[in-house]
């Protein structure tokens, strides 16, 4: 396990509620007790775009290299949002919509493209269709396999993030 691995456990606690642990390279860990109808989704699209587009300092990053969730509950509060965690999260909320409608990745790219120069916001350098078309792929992976995942039972996701920023 590289430095800045971390291994994500989501248990099946109830039809409505999950657990979340992070467990970090370095031996340390949190968990949360979540309601799993909103923010399951959402968790398994940060896993995919991070993981497919080599994010190295989206929310699993910073996760990995040992900021507590909790901090990074409102990205959009974080001193120095346009960078890659507030870039994700800009993609990862509209990709959520997009995947339950099977939508087309090359219109969703454009679409988002439009969208946040329109407000004049930066468009991530990783933002293409190639990318996203992997991460819907994942994303349904992911949800099939919980899916299959029995109530008290954990799905684990391994997470090899890159070295911090410089």
């Amino acid at each position: 396990m590289s430095p800045s691995a971390l291994t994500i456990r989501f248990t099946r606690t109830s039809p409505t509620r999950h657990r979340v642990e992070f467990l970090r390279a370095d031996g340390t860990r949190e968990e949360a007790d979540l309601e799993t109808r909103s923010l399951l989704l959402h968790d398994f699209v940060h896993f995919a775009i991070e993981t497919e587009g080599r994010i190295r300092d989206g929310f699993y990053g910073r996760i990995a290299r040992g900021i507590r969730a909790a901090d990074l509950a409102h990205p959009q509060q974080i001193p120095g949002r346009d960078d890659e965690l507030m870039a994700t999260e800009r993609v990862v909320g509209p990709l959520q919509t997009a995947w339950r409608r099977g939508a087309n990745p090359d219109a969703f790219v454009a679409k988002v493209r439009d969208h946040l120069e329109s407000v004049g916001a930066a468009v991530p350098t990783w933002l293409e269709a190639d990318l996203v078309r992997r991460a819907m792929a994942t994303i349904t992976r992911l949800d099939g396999q919980w899916r299959a995942t029995p109530f008290g039972a954990a799905m684990e996701l391994a997470f090899a993030a890159a070295p911090a920023p410089a």
